[in-house]
């Protein structure tokens, strides 16, 4: 595929200089560590050059987010804002909760008639400290370095803690990124209850366009699973992974890396997606996977996704305000990371969870859909690393976290989780905007994120 070429992309460094793909070199202020972190020195300096390097970053993009969003708060829209950099911070930093005025959205209505009250507890807190990386620090200091939009805690049902930040505010949807995969999780196991589906078919009985795709033969149970055979790939700083292309192919960028004659429409990137039987069985994250299974939802119903995700959750649930997810030109949805919510209803999908399923004193996912979340035994070939003593797993969409009191979370790049603690009676449901999709995992990230939910869990508990 040809590759439009706007801006020159750099394939290395040479002592003071760096090169782009087709040989011209270019003075880089940055060369010496460039170089470095290239690999042509001492490991040890590798590494702490690479930490020094991140520290760096980090505080610079600090300065930018804080220079660039002050205009923001006065309430303008951002100024030259494109869809090349509406994920990435600075940007995102309003993008994420204004997402129906970047892209094409369609709406996941409430019941106005009847949302789920989440009353204030007597022991609410407006402050509190935690220890946290290596000193106690206040919440408000935490969120300041870790690009927190808002945090809200419940205890047995009610707030203990409920905060926001920057434009983030308690009516205003903010973008979840892959928690939405949770949610869609959701709606399968209740049509799959009602013999709508049936998760041991293939997506091929249902998606007749995709048998020959990287999904084809698998069951929908791999899916929910990620443990298919497609060879879809998925990492964010690679920007010829499958998930930043299919970026290209929906509209979400029009950044120089998208192929020229590549794939235009959800429905058309999946289908061109090839198959690794290598991959089979065992669970590698392919957000694909999400995308395919949402079409799948909508050709057995005949129905939207949105209004599957409304019909089956969001009304039955008591979300208090209306939901949105992104649409491509052709009206078909993102499943795998476009929806957005309150901070408030990311907070009662945790709740419903927490309550087997049940709000208003009525089933409205199977309680033997959420027990299977909950029952899972850890995956003894995990690829990440894991805490001492935890054994995690992933299952139905859902990440289990595998410590010894068995809680379930649901994860979004950028810092968007919703935390289910059953031992605690805790739901923990937090929006942020890192700048980049991991985090610089230094500063702010994944394991930063799994630290301060445990220091969290320990304060509320």
């Amino acid at each position: 595929m040809e590759n439009k070429s706007t801006l020159p992309t750099v394939s290395h460094g040479e002592r003071d200089h760096e090169i782009d793909r087709t040989g011209n070199r270019y003075i880089d202020g940055s060369g010496g560590p460039a170089v470095v972190c290239l690999g042509h020195s001492h490991p040890t300096v590798n590494e702490a050059i690479k930490r020094i390097t991140a520290t760096l970053l980090a505080a610079m993009l600090i300065g930018i987010a804080i220079s660039s969003t002050s205009q923001a708060e006065q309430g303008g829209r951002l100024k030259n804002l494109n869809l090349e950099s509406f994920q990435f911070g600075p940007a995102n930093r309003w993008t994420f909760s204004h997402m129906r005025e970047v892209l094409p959205t369609v709406n996941i209505p409430r019941d106005p008639e009847g949302f789920l009250p989440l009353a204030n507890s007597a022991e609410l807190a407006s402050d509190f400290s935690l220890a946290f990386q290596g000193s106690d620090q206040t919440i408000d200091e935490i969120v300041g370095h870790q690009y927190i939009d808002g945090l809200l805690i419940l205890k047995n049902g009610e707030i203990v803690f409920e905060k926001y930040y920057g434009h983030l505010t308690q009516d205003l949807p903010h973008l979840m990124n892959s928690v939405t995969k949770s949610v869609v999780g959701l709606v399968a196991g209740k049509l799959a209850d009602q013999g709508v589906i049936d998760l041991n078919k293939p997506v091929s009985h249902f998606v007749p366009e995709l048998a020959d795709s990287g999904w084809g033969p698998d069951s929908l149970r791999l899916l929910l699973d990620m443990r298919d055979g497609s060879d879809y790939t998925e990492d964010y700083e690679d920007f010829e992974s499958s998930f930043r292309l299919q970026d290209c192919a929906i509209g979400w960028t029009d950044a120089d890396y998208c192929p020229v004659d590549g794939p235009t429409g959800l429905d058309t990137f999946l289908v061109s997606i090839p198959r690794d039987e290598e991959k089979l069985g065992k669970f590698s994250y392919r957000s694909g996977s999400t995308d395919v299974l949402g079409w799948v939802l909508e050709a057995a119903t005949g129905q939207a996704l949105a209004e599957l995700i409304s019909e089956h959750i969001w009304k039955p649930m008591g979300a208090e305000f209306d939901a949105n997810i992104t649409v491509d030109a052709g009206g078909l949805v993102l499943a795998d990371h476009g929806m957005s919510s309150t901070l408030r209803d990311l907070g009662r999908v945790g709740l419903l969870v927490l309550n087997g399923g049940m709000a208003f004193g009525k089933q409205v996912v199977p309680a033997a859909f959420i027990e299977d979340i909950f029952a899972q035994d850890g995956d003894p070939e995990w690829p990440y690393e894991a805490s001492d003593g935890y054994e995690p797993y992933y299952r139905s969409f859902w990440w289990g976290e595998g410590n010894p009191g068995g809680d379930i979370s649901g994860y979004g790049i950028h810092g968007q989780f919703v935390r289910v603690v059953p031992e605690s009676q805790l739901v923990i449901a937090m929006y942020s905007t890192w700048p980049r999709a991991d985090g610089d995992s230094v500063t702010h990230g994944w394991e930063q994120t799994e630290e301060l939910m445990e220091s969290l869990i320990s304060e509320f508990d």
